[in-house]
């Protein structure tokens, strides 16, 4: 049982590793440096104290830095130049705030300490990553962290998806297979297996993922492989090259496909859901103690421009027919934009669901300014420590907007994994494009972080959101 609960969770277990091996690296730098001052090799003028606690200050900075920038979220599933890149980006910024406050300490940590340890530290920090591949492979043989999987059809794109899947070992899909509705006499290479033979084929070979190339959301005609859900624990996955291109966009390289349907594990939906409740209360009670000030000119601004009412509420959800509730923003638009915007509709810059205008002449000069920087996102604050809304998470939209949306019911039927968490202030779109992404795209972004999210992963988007708030980037 133990050994089960172990290859189940080997990728949250190797995301710990990770973390120790990056610590021991940077632990084994420290204690050559140390070493050479006792031996006295070279001379420093550092005291020891200070020494130890500067290595544990910059361990601390470069981990957290690490898990904002997604090495340890990717440690599992990247290959290992993306992993040296990432952890390289990470070392930069890590020395640059090191530095920042070994000088606001005055000289807290000597000169010729600091610089030996910065030559020193990449090779050690490239090794680690170097042993942790090495380690996942092993594992992998070991049966660690290995899905056993059917692709979808035997055309030239499940052929291609295979052939990708087997050029990167390191994502642990091991293909047993071909799902066609009528077999070909065509060869393949591996076995093709009908409607009939597919429950024998999942005892057999432990099958626990389906992989579906496609364009969009449909099933292709295989709608059946839904009753396997739940009785066997399998999930579906969507690949399309269109997917991956967006998932690059908001630099995460993954081809492991944006999952439609899974069998939900309660437990652990369960711990998540606690984690990421406690975190955004206390992070969303701190902003606003922070931001209280720019709450406060806001407000004014408003008042002085256009009067009454401040704020703008608006009823929103994260799918069609499920939870809704009153979304809160600061007004940047005039008092009856809604009227107006039925006037409006044949000048619509996105598409179905989403109305978007890029000089829409219904902004206010105050609303052009804090829609610039993304503060009139920030009331949605309250909607966070109400618990309508989390601080990361699937882009809550207008009722309308899921009305004026023409979509078939396998559509929605497909994306219902995007209401199985709370709608956020920010997520995988904000960092992508914002008002830039189109409705599907957003859709596909939510839905693969809704399979992934995570702590890291919040605190990776949370950072990549700064940059974009600061300099406006799709804002309009």
């Amino acid at each position: 049982m133990k050994g089960t609960l172990i290859k189940r969770n080997w990728k949250f277990i190797f995301v710990l590793i990770s973390q120790m091996v990056d610590i021991i690296a940077i632990w084994i730098g420290g204690f050559v440096i140390i070493t050479l001052k006792w031996s006295e090799t070279i001379q420093y003028i550092t005291p020891d104290e200070n020494m130890l606690i500067g290595f544990t200050v910059f361990t601390i900075i470069y981990l957290v830095i690490a898990a904002m920038m997604g090495l340890y979220r990717g440690s599992f599933h990247l290959s290992l130049r993306l992993q040296n890149l990432i952890a390289a980006r990470s070392f930069i910024i890590a020395v640059l705030i090191a530095l920042a406050l070994n000088s606001f300490a005055q000289a807290f940590v000597g000169k010729k300490t600091v610089s030996t340890f910065v030559i020193a530290l990449p090779f050690l920090l490239m090794l680690a990553r170097y042993v942790l591949n090495h380690i996942n492979l092993y594992f992998q043989k070991l049966g660690y962290g290995v899905h056993q999987i059917l692709i979808v059809g035997v055309d030239k794109e499940a052929e291609r998806l295979y052939f990708r899947f087997k050029s990167f070992p390191e994502l642990g899909y091991r293909v047993r297979g071909f799902i066609v509705h009528h077999k070909t006499e065509e060869q393949t290479v591996l076995p093709q297996y009908t409607h009939h033979e597919i429950d024998a084929v999942i005892r057999e070979h432990y099958i626990d993922r389906i992989f579906i190339p496609s364009s969009d959301f449909s099933l292709n005609g295989y709608s059946f492989l839904r009753s396997y859900i739940d009785d066997r624990g399998l999930k579906i996955k969507i690949v399309s090259p269109h997917a991956e291109d967006l998932l690059k966009i908001s630099r995460i390289y993954d081809i492991a496909g944006i999952t439609i349907a899974s069998p939900r594990r309660y437990r652990v939906v369960m711990f998540k859901s606690v984690l990421k409740r406690l975190f955004d209360v206390i992070l969303s009670s701190v902003i606003l103690f922070l931001l209280a000030p720019v709450f406060i000119l806001t407000i004014m601004a408003i008042l002085i421009e256009s009067g009454r009412p401040v704020f703008f509420l608006q009823r929103r959800g994260a799918i069609k027919g499920g939870g809704e509730f009153d979304f809160i923003k600061f007004r940047s638009m005039v008092t009856n934009a809604e009227q107006i915007q039925q006037e409006l509709l044949g000048k619509n810059e996105s598409d179905g669901a989403l109305f978007k205008m890029k000089n829409d002449p219904r902004v206010t000069k105050v609303g052009k300014m804090i829609r610039k920087l993304s503060i009139d996102e920030l009331p949605q604050l309250i909607n966070v420590l109400k618990g309508d809304m989390s601080l990361v998470g699937p882009r809550p939209l207008p009722l309308k907007d899921f009305e004026m949306a023409n979509e078939s019911e396998e559509f929605w039927e497909a994306i219902k994994e995007r209401g199985s968490v709370k709608p956020g202030m920010t997520g995988l779109w904000q960092i992508s494009g914002r008002s830039e992404i189109k409705f599907k795209d957003m859709i596909l972004l939510d839905l693969y972080y809704v399979e992934n999210q995570s702590l890291l992963f919040d605190l990776e988007i949370m950072f990549e959101t700064v940059p974009v708030v600061l300099f406006g980037k799709g804002a309009y």
